[in-house]
Order: C-alpha cells, then sequence, then structure tokens
C-alpha cells in the first residue's frame, strides 16, 4: 500500500505541471504549435517576471576614503643640482679680461655653472688689493652662493692662489662645500718679482716712479698692497676634504719652481706645447691642454688624478724649470742693478735735473694709469 501511493506520487505531480505549464501557455497570446500541442520555439525568451526600471535598486558606492585612489602626477626625479666652477684670477688681471675662457669652455653647462671673483658686484676684487681684504670676499661669495650648488670648485691663476690660499686660512673649508682646488702658476710660497720690489724700492725713493711707471705699463705695479703681502706669502697647510693639486709650465719664470713650492700638495709640471707657451709660460699655462685636461678631470671626480705624464716630460720638464729660473732671476737681477745704478747717477749733479724731471712725468703717467 504505502509503495504504490509512493509511485503514484510523482505521476500526479507530473500531471499538476503540465496542466500549470498549459495554462500559462494558453494566455501569451500565441498560436499552437501545429500538431495541436506546445508553441513553436520563441526568438527571445520569455520573461518570468517583468520589473519596472522604479523598480530597481542598487546598492551606493563606497564613500570611504581608502576606496578613493586620488589622481596623482607622473613621479619625477629631482632635478640635479649643478655643481660651481669659480675662477679667481691673477694680479693685475680684469674681470672681463677672457684669461679664462678656452678653460671655462671644457665646462658642460648642464652640470656645471662657471663664474669668476669680480664679475658679481656684490663681491668686487680688486687685484692690486690686499690679499686679506680679497680672501674675505672670496669666502663671502662662496658663502652667500655656495648653497645653491652641489659642491664649490676652486681654479686659480698666479696670485689667485694666494688668494684662495688665505682663503683657507681664514676659516674657508670643505664644510662651506668646497670640494677641489686646483692651482695653476701660483706663487705659493711668495715671488721674487714681489720681494725684490719691496726692498728695493724704498732704498731708491728718489727714481723709484721711474721704475714704477715701467712696471705699470706691464700691468704690474710694484708697489701695490698685493705685491707686498705677495713677497712675505708663505705655504699654508693643505685643506682637509678638498682634493688639491697645482700645475705649472716649466717655462714659467715669473712664478719659478721656488715661489710655486706647496709642501703636501700634488704638483704637476707640463712641456709647452705651442710658441705661446715657450714665450710667455706664465700667461700660457692657462691655455695649455694637458694643464685644462688636469682641471677638467680633477674637478669631475673630486680626485687627485693618477700622473698621466709621458715619461719624457717627468725627465724634462724640470730641467727646463730649472734653467728657466735661473734665467728669470738673472732678468731680476739686472733690472735691480739698473735700478740702483740709476739711483747712484741721480747723485751726480750733472745728471740730477734730469733724472728728477724723468721721474716726477713718470708719477704723473702712473696715476694717469690708476695707480
Amino acid at each position: 500500500m504505502f509503495l504504490r501511493a509512493l509511485v503514484r506520487a510523482p505521476v500526479i505531480a507530473l500531471a499538476l505541471l503540465s496542466a500549470g505549464g498549459l495554462t500559462a501557455s494558453a494566455e501569451d497570446g500565441r498560436p499552437p504549435a501545429p500538431n495541436g500541442t506546445g508553441h513553436p520555439p520563441s526568438s527571445s525568451q520569455i520573461p518570468l517576471i517583468q520589473l519596472r526600471p522604479s523598480e530597481i535598486e542598487t546598492a551606493p558606492a563606497p564613500t570611504s576614503a581608502t576606496d578613493v585612489l586620488p589622481v596623482l602626477d607622473p613621479v619625477r626625479a629631482a632635478p640635479r643640482r649643478k655643481e660651481l666652477v669659480l675662477f679667481v684670477g691673477g694680479y693685475g688681471s680684469r674681470a672681463d679680461d677672457g684669461a679664462f675662457d678656452e678653460l671655462a669652455a671644457r665646462f658642460p653647462p648642464d652640470r656645471y655653472d662657471v663664474r669668476r671673483l669680480g664679475t658679481d658686484s656684490r663681491f668686487p676684487y680688486d687685484t692690486y688689493g690686499s690679499v686679506d681684504a680679497n680672501a674675505r670676499i672670496l669666502i663671502d661669495e662662496i658663502r652667500t652662493i655656495g648653497g645653491d650648488y652641489s659642491a664649490v670648485n676652486l681654479v686659480s691663476h698666479s696670485m689667485g692662489g694666494v688668494v684662495i690660499d688665505e682663503a683657507f686660512a681664514e676659516g674657508l673649508s670643505s664644510g662651506d662645500g668646497v670640494r677641489t682646488y686646483v692651482a695653476i702658476a701660483g706663487p705659493h710660497s711668495g715671488a721674487d718679482f714681489a720681494r725684490v720690489p719691496a726692498f728695493v724700492l724704498p732704498i731708491i725713493g728718489p727714481v723709484k716712479e721711474i721704475v714704477r711707471a715701467g712696471a705699470v705699463a706691464a700691468a704690474r705695479d710694484p708697489e701695490s698692497a698685493a705685491v707686498r703681502d705677495m713677497a712675505t706669502t708663505r705655504p699654508i697647510r693643505p685643506p682637509a676634504g678638498v682634493a688639491r693639486v697645482d700645475a705649472s709650465l716649466a717655462t714659467d719664470g715669473l712664478v719659478n719652481q721656488f715661489d710655486a713650492r706647496d709642501p703636501g700638495v700634488t704638483q704637476r709640471l707640463f712641456l709647452p706645447a705651442s710658441l705661446r707657451e715657450i714665450v710667455d709660460g706664465h700667461g700660457g699655462s692657462l691655455v695649455n691642454r694637458q694643464i685644462a685636461d688636469l682641471v677638467v678631470e680633477t674637478i669631475r671626480t673630486h680626485e687627485v688624478q693618477p700622473d698621466r705624464r709621458d715619461p719624457v716630460t717627468r725627465v724634462l720638464a724640470p730641467i727646463l724649470w730649472d734653467r728657466e729660473t735661473r734665467l728669470w732671476r738673472g732678468l731680476l737681477t739686472a733690472m735691480t742693478i739698473a735700478a740702483v745704478a740709476l739711483y747712484a747717477a741721480r747723485s751726480i749733479p750733472f745728471f740730477r735735473p734730469a733724472i728728477d724731471a724723468l721721474n716726477a712725468w713718470c708719477g704723473r703717467l702712473v696715476r694717469a694709469l690708476g695707480r
């Protein structure tokens, strides 16, 4: 009995479902199939439930700050700060004389700003003035603008090296951003051409304007404050944390091998490579390519470079510099003797009026030239 009822239940359920399906089909308005049962297949599914748009509800979008991503600009690396290359000229030079132009052109402008002491009116550089005063001006300029640069690199020529030396002696240091200091033809131990006038001129007072006029005509006043300072210049201790190197030409007799002595500092001596460098080894050092290469590479790496001079240069350059030193010292001795002889000639009554008149005229000339 129980089994029979269990079998009949599914049959009854199927019948009821079929009846419901026919009823639903009869109400949808489509004609019956040709065989009288069912309907032909529809091209679209018949929705069992129809919802109006107003009856559709959507969940609100999350408003948490963590769910909203801000729109960011592309990430860009901070621009690299440039380095400063500051040139310090020599005795009697001018900020606009172009002496450093060839060397300055070697520094890419996208990496370096090149300046020269004296071009900024806030920091005037009197190349005839006191070394101490000029050193303080140099310190002021570096401490005023140095913070805008990733490094400060100093390059000097001639007396400019004495000014930088004094700046370090007065407190300039690597703490001010100075990374390199290259001195070209620097008289770190003073200069014969400063010591001799400092000694002789006071002795030959009545004829000294004649001597000064000849020197000023060559842009070298032998009685300026700078000359008096260079007459007593002494080397300083190499500054800590600063790559330090000296460079000279072997034909430089104006700043000779004794003037350029700088204990504890690497020195590179080069042979001249052109007629100009042979005739004027002092000024020619600013256009010598090997010296320029040394300057650029030292500043680029902030390190003293290995000695890349060829064996011939290493052997011949010191010999030539010694001979050049002897030649220029002989010339200086001859000039000194001539000045003393002129002074002695004035003691002769016949020559005195003419010498006094010449001395007075030379004094006016010196003043007219701004000295």
